[in-house]
């Protein structure tokens, strides 16, 4: 943590939580949702909210455990200095793939519908510049910007959503007991990555000014996210079914669009967007931020914003390195989910039970 005074309120914890849960979460959910448990797709994300309901218990745990310090920081501590270092970077390591992967999408996003003659090496320079240029105002400046784009943003998304349900068909939703069984954990696993976000706070709960509030907030903003994200997916697979979700590579967008206002037919698809780019934008410029403070604790630098400009070519060349086809994306973010899925969970549940063993904190 900074030596300066620097603190937020558990209302913007919970605004920039949302940001990163719902922003992250919701583009890909629907396909994701189809393809590993079809029309009970929906089954798989509740599932991965009831794990994620542990995961945040631990995290209020361990912040207790620790109220003044960051997991870069008390790392070495509980696991040893060298240890403690190595896993300190297994953790930055995931912060750079999880930018990158949704930085990705979203570039992809913008040449699909709105800027396709744009190149995209210019796009990503203008997205990672908008980002990085947050991550640069500190965790009180980016959660400032969530709580001011929070209530437009929640307004439009849930009006998109709730006007999607115009051409909903029940009949594209099956009951949970025709799902093949070895489809319910496979479904559950990669269903999780939405709160994947979560892994934030292993950073930025030592700037928590009332630690009490920690659970409630963190559980009301999973708990929205989930609410909103889980319509999108039945509304989804309501209106398509499951092959259907399967066509399309943005199924949010294609569901948005058919959600018409009464009488105006004026298409939601431009709204939900339009916010779900500010929301990303916020929540990358707090992965970035979470990145760079990181980086700077592991290197033992006191001042963080350097390494906003640092990070920057390397963010850039991964993602290059993406759309130039040398990895296969959608391969890759497969095995992504599942790494991501065990240590978003693993390093956390290590840490509190090898801090108990060895009490400390």
């Amino acid at each position: 943590m900074l030596q300066e005074k620097t603190g937020i309120g558990p209302g913007l914890l919970f605004m920039v939580l949302y940001t990163g849960l719902f922003g992250y979460g919701v583009m890909q959910s629907p396909y994701v949702a189809a393809r590993y448990m079809g029309n009970n797709g929906y089954w798989g994300f509740f599932l991965a909210f009831i794990l994620a309901v542990g995961l945040i218990v631990l995290l209020h745990v361990l912040g207790k455990k620790f109220p003044q310090k960051s997991i870069i920081q008390y790392l070495p501590d509980v696991c040893g200095i060298i240890p403690g270092k190595i896993l300190g970077s297994l953790y930055l390591l995931f912060i750079i793939f999880e930018i990158t992967w949704t930085s990705s999408l979203i570039v992809q996003q913008s040449e699909t519908y709105f800027l396709f003659r744009t190149p995209t090496s210019v796009l990503m320079l203008l997205y990672l510049g908008i980002s990085a240029y947050i991550a640069h105002q500190g965790i009180e400046g980016i959660t400032r910007l969530a709580a001011f784009v929070f209530p437009v943003t929640f307004v439009l998304i849930v009006l998109s959503v709730f006007f999607s349900f115009q051409n909903f068909e029940l009949d594209n939703i099956r009951p949970i007991f025709f799902i093949d069984g070895a489809k319910i954990p496979r479904g559950t696993v990669q269903m999780f990555y939405p709160f994947f976000a979560l892994s934030t706070v292993l950073m930025i709960h030592p700037y928590l000014t009332d630690k009490q509030q920690g659970l409630k907030t963190m559980l009301g903003a999973a708990l929205l996210s989930f609410v909103i994200i889980f319509l999108v997916i039945i509304s989804a697979i309501g209106n398509y079914s499951a092959p259907g979700v399967l066509r399309y590579g943005w199924p949010v967008i294609e569901v948005t669009r058919k959600a018409n206002l009464p009488f105006l037919l004026q298409t939601f698809g431009l709204f939900f967007t339009a916010s779900w780019l500010t929301l990303t934008l916020t929540a990358t410029g707090l992965f970035y931020y979470v990145l760079a403070e990181g980086s700077a604790q592991l290197l033992s630098v006191l001042n963080y914003k350097w390494f906003t400009l640092i990070l920057f070519p390397v963010i850039y060349f991964v993602m290059m390195l993406l759309f130039s086809g040398v990895i296969e994306v959608h391969y890759a973010f497969t095995y992504y989910r599942l790494i991501g899925f065990v240590l978003t969970l693993g390093l956390p549940f290590f840490v509190w039970i090898l801090s108990v063993i060895k009490n400390t904190g």
